[in-house]
Formats: C-alpha cells, sequence, structure tokens
C-alpha cells in the first residue's frame, strides 16, 4: 500500500496547524485569555465593593464612638430617629405633601372663540 503524494513541506503544515490550535486554546480555552480578562473584571467589581464596605464599617465606628462618648450626639439622634422631647417642648410636625405643594393657581377666565364673539 502507498501512501498518496505528500507535499515536502507537510511537517511546516503540521506545525502550523499545531501553534494555530495553541493559540486557539490559550485565548478561548477553560483557563485563556478571555478567562483571565473576565476575572480581572470581576476583581475590580469586588475590590470597588470591598472599599465602599470598609468606608461603611468607619463610618459606623465612628458613630458608635460618637453615641458612647457624646451626649449631645446621643440627644439628637434620640430627637431625630426615636421622636423624643424634653420636658415642656412643643414640637410642630408639617407633612411633606404640604410642604410641597404649589400655590393655588389664580383662575383667569379663558378668551372667547370667535364663535362666542359672533353670537354676542
Amino acid at each position: 500500500m502507498t501512501l498518496p503524494h505528500l507535499s515536502p513541506r507537510w511537517p511546516l503544515y503540521l506545525l502550523g496547524s499545531l501553534i494555530l490550535l495553541l493559540s486557539l486554546v490559550t485565548i478561548v480555552g477553560e483557563r485563556g485569555a478571555l478567562h483571565l480578562w473576565r476575572l480581572r473584571g470581576e476583581k475590580i467589581r469586588i475590590d470597588e465593593t470591598n472599599y465602599r464596605m470598609q468606608r461603611d464599617n468607619e463610618a459606623l465606628r465612628q458613630k458608635i464612638a460618637r453615641v458612647r462618648h457624646d451626649n449631645y450626639y446621643l440627644e439628637k439622634l434620640a430627637r431625630e430617629e426615636l421622636n423624643m422631647a424634653r420636658p415642656g417642648e412643643v414640637i410642630y410636625r408639617f407633612s411633606k405633601a404640604e410642604a410641597r405643594r404649589e400655590p393655588p393657581a389664580i383662575d383667569t377666565p379663558e378668551p372667547a372663540s370667535p364663535k362666542q364673539r359672533s353670537k354676542r
């Protein structure tokens, strides 16, 4: 049995195909460049979330310290969040709907249409 006539460049074609296949696997494979690119984006999002949470935690720590050591701040929180008042104080409450309400429009008569003018 004889093999069909092979080109003398068949090792070159085989090497080129192998390089192309390895490049494709490197880019699209399970741990390829695209996967790495997605992981970097996810890391950036996680870092931003982490930074935001650390900033929020620090603000909460400062608030806890103020509640423990600052009586004026504690009184302010009691007034705002628990609606507490000192004895003898009068508290006025305004509903948000009244505060946002626009002043009433002035009623002006509409001009008469040409048909109404001719009837007069």
